[in-house]
This record gives structure tokens, sequence and C-alpha cells, in this order.
């Protein structure tokens, strides 16, 4: 769900994570405060409304569960993103500098999950030894 959602919309659903936010035609001052794209803020409120992710309470906005999973899943695709990188980079770094192989590999096998941080302290202080 989240690729549908831009990334103006998904910063309005990661502030309402937080508190609640006055509506833009309450308070067109406190969305400027917020750093959200003034320009948009009506569009993605109606979109992210319509789509149940957040909904009017008077003069607030609030997120929805569904809103609240939908931030989550984002959120995971971008970390997980973030460590698919770390990852790659280990192997491209291990191509050039093979001297710290133990490391870089314990590095990925980390960013992808396979040991804890204790695990690849372990195997790099085996390899040290």
């Amino acid at each position: 769900m989240h690729s549908a959602l831009s990334p103006s919309q998904l910063q309005l659903l990661q502030h309402l994570m937080l508190a609640e936010v006055p509506h833009p035609d309450a308070d067109p001052v406190a969305v400027g405060v917020r750093d959200l794209e003034e320009a948009s803020i009506t569009d993605d409120v109606q979109t992210l409304s319509w789509m149940g992710l957040l909904e009017v309470r008077g003069e607030r906005l609030a997120i929805t569960p569904h809103g609240m999973a939908a931030h989550f899943e984002a959120e995971c695709a971008t970390l997980s993103a973030r460590l698919a990188e770390v990852s790659t980079f280990a192997d491209d770094l291990q191509r050039r500098t093979p001297s710290l192989g133990a490391e870089l590999h314990a590095l990925r096998q980390l960013a992808d999950g396979a040991w804890s941080a204790a695990e690849a302290a372990a195997y790099v202080e085996r390899w040290a030894n």
C-alpha cells in the first residue's frame, strides 16, 4: 500500500503518528510549522481520509489504525531497502579489501538478519585469533 502514497502523504502520516494535527482549514500556520507541503495538504487530507488512513475529528486530523499500518509498512520497506544497501556495500568492500573479509561477512550477515550483533562480533573475534 505504501508505494501508492506520495512522499507528502507519508510525511503527514508520520506527523499523525506522533499527535493529532490541526486541520489545514482550521490552522494553516500549523501546517507550515510542521514542514508539511501547504500546496498538497488539502488534497492529501482528502485522499488519506477517503483511503481510511486518517480521520477528521472536528478541527483536528487523527491517524486511523489502518493509517498506522500503512505508516509502519512504509517505514519497514525503507529500512529493508537500507539494510539491503548495507549488505551490497559490504560485498563491494570485501572485493576491494579482501583482508576485511571476516568483518564484512559478519556485517552482511547482521544486515541480512541472519546473525545477531553478538553472533557477528563473536565471528569476528574467532577470525581475529
